[in-house]
């Protein structure tokens, strides 16, 4: 796929962002949570791993990429039967709502045609309430494209499922930020679990850059793929 005008918004200059515009008018919302992700993972995970999957996005396909929302729903520290209410800043599911739809308006009436919202959080019903939003705008915008979605919704089960600090986010953090992954502190002689260990998935002692790597990008093929056929959708109308 041929490379086009990206980048970061926060860093952008009006006639860098204006390029975008003209070429590959699509939007990146890349949104994480502050929450508890065991002893080896650090508590801004999801929007760590999300931002870095929505960079490899924009270089594949074109678009800017917004920082990371650090604004979730539906936390492990509200989770019924486990107990960690520490390291982790919980929002109501309204203020979850209000955020999306705030962010989706502005960024039509800047000029973007296609919206993607990458959630690194899957709790429920925060995964929801940002699909339901980019329903309610598909409707109210038909020119306009919007795609809310998780990491694991356009990949192979066996390659990545819903996890809390398991296998799977580990071997994605280990890809995009190593330093911050402390396998080390995990406890090395019995089973981890979610109860005890606040762990939700498969072992992450047995997660790997290398692993991290292949979920990312395989990811990157399946989404920019659709992404290229949402904006063709846009410009065909």
């Amino acid at each position: 796929m041929e490379n086009k005008p990206w980048g970061l918004y926060e860093t952008m200059i009006p006639t860098q962002i204006e390029d975008v515009l003209n070429s590959t008018p699509i939007a990146y919302i890349p949104w994480g949570a502050l929450e508890y992700h065991s002893y080896h993972n650090p508590v801004g995970l999801d929007g760590i791993k999300a931002h870095g999957l929505c960079v490899d996005l924009a270089k594949e396909v074109g678009g800017v990429v917004l920082p990371p929302i650090y604004q979730a729903a539906n936390l492990i520290k509200s989770y019924p039967g486990v107990d960690f209410k520490m390291h982790s800043i919980e929002f109501s599911e309204g203020l979850i709502r209000l955020t999306c739809q705030e962010y989706f308006q502005q960024l039509v009436e800047t000029g973007f045609k296609v919206v993607v919202c990458l959630t690194g959080h899957a709790g429920e019903p925060h995964i929801d309430i940002l699909k339901e939003v980019a329903k309610e705008f598909s409707e109210k915008y038909p020119h306009h494209r919007f795609w809310s979605l998780a990491e694991f919704d356009v990949l192979s089960d066996d390659l990545l499922v819903a996890n809390h600090s398991a296998l799977g986010e580990t071997s994605l953090q280990l890809h995009y930020a190593p330093e911050t992954v402390h396998q080390e502190l995990l406890p090395k002689d019995r089973e981890i679990t979610l109860v005890e260990d606040g762990v939700a998935g498969q072992d992450p002692r047995l997660a790997d850059a290398t692993r991290g790597a292949l979920i990312a990008e395989t990811f990157v093929s399946n989404a920019s793929k659709e992404i290229a056929s949402l904006l063709k959708s846009v410009k065909d109308q």
